[in-house]
């Protein structure tokens, strides 16, 4: 036993060490309306910017395929070479997009990984309501694995580093009064046993405790039961789910991005 829980608390820390990348960079945030969609990807290149303007063609690559609008690879290359690759390639394609994270890694070689999170038109000509995003920085918190193991050792907990704190104590209360109701019907039903057992108890009072006995047993083992079935439940959605990020103002630009996080023609609104 303790093998294994030293086992687990080694794994927690290499999985802590290991989330370097934002979680933005692992699993798509949810976007607030349905004008625009979140699109990440990376590139990687000898310079930040080379793979930075890779990383914004492949976000509008991406993009074009799921709108159903080919790109023209070569078209798109040229945008790249050019140095202006969110400007040129918005304006070409006509699909309205704001970057809003970035994250840049240097790896071995002397090479830069260069995430980039953008807020991508659902379709092109029509008026986005961009949204400010808060989480550029989130790094271990919503590390799907360290969810896991946090919720492994407490239910809901790992829900609740996600923000989905309702989840985490609805999943942590449902936990403790299950298990709480399931040990004490067992230990009820226990008391039962001795009456049972006792050689003086009289027929009537027997019959009554063994039926009081059945039916202790039989709720201690739902209650658990449920109780195993709710733990492993809080397990899949603890690593599942995606992190909810803070709202704050919101942005609508009248027409597409003239720069990374410029938008010309803006009008701002307060999100309560």
């Amino acid at each position: 036993m303790k093998r294994f829980i030293l086992l687990l608390s080694l794994l927690f820390v290499v999985l802590c060490v290991n989330a370097q990348t934002p979680a933005w960079t692992k699993k798509l945030p949810k976007a607030g309306n349905g004008t625009y969609m979140y699109v990440c990807e990376s590139a990687l290149a000898y310079s930040e910017a080379d793979a930075r303007n890779q990383a914004i063609a492949r976000v509008f690559q991406t993009t074009a395929n799921r709108l159903g609008q080919p790109v023209d690879a070569a078209d798109v290359n040229a945008a790249v070479q050019s140095g202006t690759a969110l400007e040129v390639i918005s304006r070409q394609f006509n699909i309205p997009m704001n970057k809003v994270c970035e994250y840049v890694e240097k790896v071995s070689g002397g090479m830069f990984r260069v995430y980039v999170l953008c807020q991508v038109a659902v379709a092109g000509n029509i008026t986005v309501i961009w949204e400010t995003f808060n989480g550029c920085n989130d790094i271990h918190e919503y590390n799907n694995g360290v969810a896991l193991l946090k919720s492994a050792f407490v239910p809901g907990l790992g829900q609740m580093g996600k923000r989905h704190y309702g989840e985490g104590i609805i999943t942590l209360t449902s936990e403790v009064l299950l298990a709480g109701v399931g040990t004490g019907c067992y230990l009820f039903s226990r008391r039962q046993l001795d009456i049972m057992r006792d050689s003086n108890v009289t027929y009537e009072d027997f019959s009554n405790a063994k039926k009081t006995y059945n039916s202790l047993r039989t709720t201690s083992y739902i209650a658990w039961g449920t109780a195993a079935a709710v733990y492993v439940f809080n397990l899949y959605r603890a690593f599942s789910i995606s992190p909810k990020y803070k709202d704050g103002l919101s942005f609508a630009p009248s027409v597409i991005p003239a720069q990374d996080n410029v938008a010309l023609g803006v009008q701002m609104t307060v999100k309560f």
